[in-house]
């Protein structure tokens, strides 16, 4: 009797001190499939991602750079598969090109969630965090009648296939149909700085009575700017798009006419990885961020000279 009582007493102890142990914390794994590391906003978007995963010991995030190519995204996201990705976050450089891995990827189980760029194929995904940005668009299109009225414009866009670029360029044809707005040309520059000054440069010369520019992204309205200083052009206004400090100096100087601030997703895309892989499901799944439209008027509610972008 005394042997059977001394061993429910230790039944019972053992089971107590099993309720008693803490639970171990799960641990998971995101991938982040960006486009092009070497833009100002994405590198603003690695500050906020390091920040988050400071306060989240539990998570590990790699993220991966496509450098402009779709085929470097493409293996970027099969490396990510391979190191047993969660959940996968991808701003897609071109999405119809990306479809195939993104199904593989939905194929092996892993959840997608885009953030940025809208995919083509929205199958695929269990939810999204993305940019207005056809209402980013409509509104730039409000900035150069605002700065212009009527008249002749160039339009330097971002890449092809891009879904983000062709978003801005639809919402700005919108804006600007019937108001008298004509595009005498509209050319690739890539998002890129550098492209736009070469670009912009032969378009000047043959258009030399433009009377504004609007640029899909802030980098091609500076590489704009850049031209239009060097030859001595104060009457050609600048529209672009994202927002960036370089940007809203610009503004303040007087040396472009506004832009449209694009919201940077993370850590949005983060919070809503984490919140699916812990449940299984998204409370909100499809988040549309709000553009915000900006001029010398409220340039300075928006101006942060700490800021990385």
């Amino acid at each position: 009797m005394k042997k059977l009582l001394l061993l429910v007493l230790a039944v019972f102890l053992g089971l107590g001190l099993t309720a008693c142990a803490p639970k171990e914390k799960k641990t998971y794994v995101i991938g982040i499939s960006q486009p092009f590391m070497g833009h100002p906003i994405r590198k603003a978007g690695q500050v906020l991602i390091d920040a988050w995963v400071k306060e989240h010991p539990e998570v590990t995030v790699y993220v991966t750079d496509g450098q402009l190519n779709a085929q470097k995204q493409i293996a970027d996201i099969e490396d990510l598969m391979a190191k047993d990705v969660d959940i996968l976050l991808v701003a897609a450089h071109q999405s119809a090109t990306l479809l195939g891995v993104l199904r593989e990827v939905k194929g092996a189980g892993i959840p997608i969630i885009p953030f940025d760029r809208v995919l083509t194929d929205a199958s695929v995904q269990v939810g999204s965090v993305i940019n207005d940005e056809f209402t980013g668009g409509q509104m730039c299109g409000e900035l150069i009648i605002e700065a212009i009225g009527t008249g002749d414009i160039a339009v330097l866009e971002g890449p092809a296939g891009n879904t983000g670029a062709i978003l801005r360029n639809n919402g700005f044809l919108a804006a600007i149909e019937g108001k008298g707005i004509n595009i005498v040309t509209s050319q690739v520059a890539n998002f890129q700085r550098v492209q736009a000054v070469d670009i912009f440069e032969n378009i000047l010369q043959a258009n030399p009575n433009i009377k504004a520019v609007f640029a899909h992204n802030d980098e091609m309205a500076l590489g704009v700017i850049q031209v239009l200083e060097a030859a001595g052009r104060t009457d050609i206004l600048v529209v672009g798009y994202d927002g960036q400090k370089d940007a809203l100096e610009a503004i303040k100087a007087g040396k472009m006419y506004g832009t449209v601030r694009k919201v940077i997703e993370f850590p949005k895309a983060l919070d809503m990885a984490l919140e699916y892989l812990e449940t299984g499901k998204l409370a909100d799944p499809n988040v549309f961020l709000e553009p915000i439209k900006i001029t010398e008027d409220n340039v300075d509610d928006y101006y942060d000279p700490e800021a990385v972008f």
